[in-house]
């Protein structure tokens, strides 16, 4: 009987002595870990710090002034330019090139746009009797669809509702 007391506290201790070790062994993993999550927080910190300042700098308005009057050479906003209505802002130019006289064209009387077929060659390693036995497998031409005619819609001296009412209409 003492013999099974000192074998049941023995296994009792060692289990004990196995669970501790491998609860400090967790233990130090989850503090490696939340160090490792300190230090990229860290680090995280500090690229943001970082990329505030260049946001900053990148920002001045002496510097932005600088580069307007290097590259873009824009000048103040005046009053007269700032618009009320919408029939008040001018409309773009009409490029002038042949696209203008397709587009003054009714779309009835525009011509017929005509598409060349296109041979589709085969590889020449592919069996001639591969091709010779199977209808489908003969090169068929193909002819590509031809562009829908292309219409410009007209501005009216209505409100910008009309305006997008009559470019829906157009599609």
């Amino acid at each position: 009987m003492t013999k099974l007391g000192v074998v049941f506290w023995l296994g009792l201790v060692l289990v004990s002595g196995f669970t501790t070790f491998k609860v400090k062994h967790a233990v130090q993993e989850i503090d490696d870990e939340l160090t490792r999550v300190r230090k990229h927080v860290i680090a995280e910190q500090q690229e943001m710090r970082v990329l505030a300042a260049e946001w900053t700098y990148l920002n001045q308005p002496e510097r932005l002034a600088e580069l307007n009057r290097t590259f873009l050479q824009l000048g103040q906003i005046a009053a007269r330019q700032l618009q009320q209505r919408i029939e008040d802002i001018p409309l773009r130019p009409q490029p002038a090139g042949p696209d203008v006289l397709l587009a003054a064209a009714p779309p009835d009387a525009m011509p017929p746009v005509a598409v060349a077929p296109v041979a589709v060659s085969v590889p020449a390693a592919a069996p001639a009797r591969a091709l010779a036995s199977s209808p489908a497998a003969t090169p068929a031409p193909i002819q590509a669809a031809a562009a829908p005619p292309v219409r410009l819609a007209k501005a009216t001296a209505g409100s910008l509702d009309a305006l997008i009412a009559h470019i829906a209409e157009g599609r």
